[in-house]
C-alpha cells in the first residue's frame, strides 16, 4: 500500500466538485484527482489561472488517500494538492525528509494557492496512504459495451433472475407509458382533425 508524507493542504471534495464545473474542466473527475487525466487537467487550469503561483510550484501534485476496503464511500472527503511528496518506506526518518524544509517562494505560492482554492485549508505536512492507487473498476458491460441481446445485463452470467424481472419490469412500464402518451396525443389529434 503507498505511502506518502505529503508537504501542502487538503482540498475539500464539494471545492473540487465546483472548481471542475465552474472552470468546465470537462476530462477531470472530482471523485479521484490523481488519475492522469485529471491531474493533467487541473494543473494545466491552474497554471492558465495562476501563473505566478504556478512558477513557484513546479511539483504540484494532487494526492488521494484511498480505502479499498471502505464500501461505504467512493472517495475521502478530500484530496490533497502537494508541493512536496515522498514515498515512505520503512524505517525512514520524517524529520530528516520534513527538516529539508520547504522553499519560503514555495511556500509563499501554496499558500496563495490554497487561499485561491480551499480558504481556511491548513497547509502542513501529512501522511497519505493509498490503498488502490490505480482505483482498479471492472469493465463496463451492458449497452454502452454492446451486449447481444441490447439488455443491460453482462453477456457472461446473463445476470440473475432477479435483475432479468427488472429489467422486464422497466420495460414493461416504459411501453405502457409510451402506450399512454401515445393515447392522449392521438386522441388529441383526433378532435383537432374533426374540427
Amino acid at each position: 500500500m503507498p505511502t506518502w508524507l505529503v508537504h501542502g493542504f487538503r482540498w475539500p471534495r464539494p471545492l473540487i466538485r465546483i472548481h471542475i464545473i465552474l472552470q468546465n474542466l470537462d476530462d477531470a473527475a472530482s471523485e479521484w484527482v490523481m488519475a492522469p487525466a485529471t491531474a493533467s487537467a487541473l494543473s494545466e487550469n491552474f497554471h492558465s489561472l495562476y501563473p505566478e503561483m504556478m512558477a513557484n510550484l513546479p511539483s504540484l501534485r494532487f494526492i488521494e488517500q484511498y480505502d479499498p476496503n471502505d464500501l461505504t464511500s467512493k472517495s475521502q472527503p478530500f484530496a490533497y494538492v502537494c508541493d512536496q511528496v515522498h514515498e515512505v518506506q520503512l524505517g525512514v526518518d520524517v524529520d530528516e525528509v520534513r527538516g529539508k524544509g520547504v522553499a519560503s517562494d514555495t511556500w509563499g505560492a501554496v499558500v496563495d494557492l490554497r487561499d485561491k482554492i480551499a480558504p481556511g485549508a491548513k497547509v502542513a505536512w501529512f501522511v497519505v496512504v493509498n490503498g488502490d492507487v490505480e482505483r482498479w473498476a471492472p469493465a463496463p458491460v451492458g449497452i454502452l459495451e454492446g451486449s447481444s441481446n441490447g439488455s443491460q445485463l453482462s453477456p457472461v452470467s446473463g445476470g440473475s433472475s432477479v435483475a432479468r424481472e427488472e429489467v422486464d419490469d422497466d420495460s414493461d412500464q416504459t411501453k405502457r407509458q409510451s402506450k399512454g402518451f401515445k393515447k392522449w396525443f392521438g386522441s388529441t389529434r383526433a378532435k383537432r382533425s374533426k374540427r
